[in-house]
């Protein structure tokens, strides 16, 4: 395949610019001074004959084609330094100890770790599980995970960096929505719900805050399935028992597989987010610079894929219905 000559540092500079929506964050970040920052974006511009930025005094504003292109963007350098990583990584080995939340651990990690395998060959990787967060400065844990308010991971010596915001939805298997008609939101008012009492204690969710939040009223006697685990209203959902609410970082590999479908386009955001944290005299081990790196691309690049299959996936949907 045949591939243009990409202008990477005017790229790199509209990136960083348009994350931190700042010239000045962006000269601070890649250690440049403003004035250039504005000339790479500008050079880009005129590149590509497109405006990426509304300039509103020392704030910029992104423009459609700046937001429609940016996570994909965001991606494209998460798996340059992946690959950079992984040329550097080539002849180390270690042995990195992580631990997660079950759920997390469960739905996400796992059907992720054949690829950082094939990554990082010589790195073992020890994964646990902890519903607490654990405390890095009295542990053999050398990176934890844990889905919260950033003020919860925060401590003394700790790094903590955010690796993704998470949404809800409702999901259901093919089958269920073949059966079932749920061409609307209302309409789930007369399905068969999946009531989660895990994702409410760890997302702080459940049915009523999200009827309320798009404003349907849920009666309390509306009947249903009653679960204590978020992986298992998941695998109900799947087995078509039903519609659960489901968190999208927790239903990527099944929306991915069509072992689940998600009914609508609409979302509620959830507070908080994901964070990894280890401990910042370990920041310059190869095996947690390895880690966090493959970490942070699987999180983005999924994130960016996932969006533009539900793009298609939501016409197939409807399909079924039809």
């Amino acid at each position: 395949m045949c591939r243009r000559l990409l202008p990477l540092n005017a790229l790199r500079a509209f990136e960083v610019a348009a994350r931190h929506k700042s010239l000045a964050k962006a000269a601070e970040e890649l250690a440049v001074t403003p004035a250039a920052v504005h000339h790479q974006v500008k050079s880009l511009e005129e590149l590509l004959g497109v405006d990426l930025f509304i300039r509103k005094g020392n704030n910029l504003e992104l423009t459609r084609v700046a937001v429609s292109v940016l996570p994909t963007l965001e991606g494209a350098f998460d798996l340059l330094s992946l690959a950079t990583e992984k040329m550097r990584q080539h002849a180390s080995e270690g042995v990195l100890s992580l631990c997660t939340p079950p759920s997390f651990a469960q739905k996400w990690l796992v059907p992720r770790l054949g690829r950082f395998r094939e990554d990082f060959e010589n790195i073992e990787l020890r994964v646990s599980t902890a519903v607490d967060f654990p405390d890095l400065n009295n542990s053999e844990i050398d990176v934890a995970i844990g889905f919260g308010p950033e003020h919860r991971f925060q401590a003394s010596g700790v790094i903590a960096e955010m690796l993704m915001r998470d949404e809800v939805f409702p999901v259901c298997s093919p089958d269920f929505l073949r059966k079932n008609d749920l061409s609307t939101e209302a309409e789930l008012l007369q399905a068969n719900l999946i009531y989660d009492d895990g994702l409410r204690s760890s997302h702080m969710i459940d049915w009523a805050t999200w009827f309320s939040r798009i404003g349907i009223h849920l009666k309390t006697s509306h009947e249903g399935i009653k679960l204590d685990s978020v992986v298992l209203a998941i695998d109900a959902a799947a087995a078509g028992q039903g519609v659960a609410l489901a968190p999208r970082s927790l239903v990527e590999h099944d929306l991915t597989t069509g072992r689940l479908i998600r009914l609508f386009e609409r979302s509620v955001a959830l507070d908080g987010g994901y964070f990894v944290s280890h401990l910042e005299l370990i920041s310059d081990r190869p095996v947690v610079t390895a880690f966090l790196e493959w970490l942070f691309a699987e999180a983005r690049v999924n994130r960016t894929l996932l969006t533009e299959r539900f793009a298609t996936g939501h016409h197939a949907a409807a399909a079924l219905i039809n």
